[in-house]
């Protein structure tokens, strides 16, 4: 550690030496390449959610989750695990503090419309096999849109709906359950 300040230099004027140079090469390429790619990864890439997403009030969508969750209306009947639709659509309503319903009972290799959409506040919309490190699915619930998501779950098992982005004080407290059964 010196005793005394360095002299004042201007160092703007000095010139770059040959690993600075390199380096900043370096940078410079892969700030290019990651530009460049990010248009590409969105035209080229399968990772983009298909999504439908239509603009409604939250009270409306909100009246739509809660016949599908009272089994009113043949969207849906009510199995001893959970709520189960009748068809290919499922509603899903996200709330300060939980999923509305809070268990959904769906059939493994069957192509699903899930519906999802906020009461209240941004939610994620992230989906965890039980027991697996891995994600399903990962996507942002705000209110005032209806986002549809479609998806086939190929195994059996247990999935829970865990909210990814924080929504207040009870945020971790915040689970749901899909539970998928082997198909018919």
């Amino acid at each position: 550690m010196p005793l005394t300040p360095p002299q004042p230099r201007n160092w703007w004027d000095l010139p770059l030496g040959g690993h600075e140079k390199i380096w900043l090469s370096i940078v410079v390429l892969l700030g290019l390449s990651m530009f460049v790619m990010m248009p590409v990864w969105h035209v080229f890439g399968a990772q983009n959610s298909p999504t439908e997403t239509y603009r409604v009030s939250p009270d409306y969508y909100w009246e739509k989750a809660t016949k599908f969750a009272a089994a009113e209306g043949g969207l849906s009947r009510k199995v001893e695990a959970g709520i189960q639709p009748t068809g290919d659509d499922v509603y899903l309503g996200a709330l300060k503090f939980g999923w509305f319903p809070n268990v959904l009972v769906l059939e493994a290799g069957r192509r699903y419309r899930i519906h999802v959409s906020s009461k209240d506040v941004n939610h994620g919309f992230s989906i965890h096999k039980a027991g697996e490190p891995s994600q399903k699915a990962n996507f942002q619930v705000v209110p005032g849109y209806e986002h549809v998501l479609p998806m086939t779950f190929t195994e059996a098992g247990t999935y829970d709906i865990v909210c990814q982005e924080y929504c207040g004080l009870g945020h971790q407290f915040m689970l749901g359950r899909i539970l998928v059964e082997r198909g018919r």
